[in-house]
């Protein structure tokens, strides 16, 4: 199996989650924080799922429906793999519908990795569906490590316009950001969170370059 590992938009865009059990629950957190919108076939809703219902936060369903699939070109089957699920896979296989099974079979075209997650900063691991114990494994090893990736990202994004608008030549504005990437006292800083030192360390990196009074740090 080959795999194209991407980052989606989720934002404002209709999913169907069925079942919202311990795995539905994990996959519509996700979903909820990525600005989805998600409506929800679960018979037997727990108060939690209620309660979001009422917020106006999902749209909660009992039955599922075939005219469901219309509207949500993501499906994420989180409910048991027994007769019930059989129609809502070959509707989605017959549709074209990206669809995700928590019980991953030839029917998945699509697999959750498991992700560390710092604002703009996501590091993703996935083993394809065989194991998601082992790809949360590894992203338990790996955040601490990367721990401060997320403030990173937003200093560089910061610099980043002021760098391409200096009038540096091509060559001077790529050492400068890979510079700036790879300077490992940047990160210390921003775990640390020493503003002043991190400002000095900036401006002296970003020169000939003046960083502006409101800059962010």
């Amino acid at each position: 199996m080959r795999l194209l590992s991407v980052s989606l938009n989720f934002e404002g865009r209709s999913a169907l989650l069925i079942g919202a059990g311990k795995v539905g629950r994990r996959k519509l957190a996700n979903l909820l924080s990525a600005g989805a919108r998600v409506r929800v076939v679960e018979p037997d809703p727990a108060p939690w799922l209620l309660e979001l219902a009422a917020e106006g936060l999902i749209r909660l369903e009992k039955v599922f429906k075939e005219e469901f699939l219309d509207e949500a070109p993501f499906v994420f089957l989180s409910a048991p793999q027994d007769e019930a699920a059989c129609p809502v896979i070959d509707l989605a296989k017959k549709k074209g519908l990206w669809l995700n099974s928590a019980n991953p079979g030839p029917e998945t075209n699509f697999y959750l990795p498991a992700v560390i997650n710092e604002g703009p900063f996501r590091l993703t691991v996935s083993t394809g569906g065989t194991s998601p114990a082992l790809a949360a494994k590894v992203a338990g090893d790996l955040r601490s490590e990367y721990r401060g990736y997320g403030a990173f990202c937003f200093l560089m994004g910061a610099l980043r316009p002021l760098i391409l608008e200096s009038g540096l030549g091509e060559a001077k504005r790529r050492e400068m950001f890979k510079n700036l990437a790879e300077n490992p006292a940047l990160l210390a800083l921003l775990r640390d969170g020493d503003k002043d030192l991190l400002r000095q360390t900036v401006a002296r990196l970003v020169s000939p370059l003046r960083l502006p009074d409101d800059f962010p740090i």
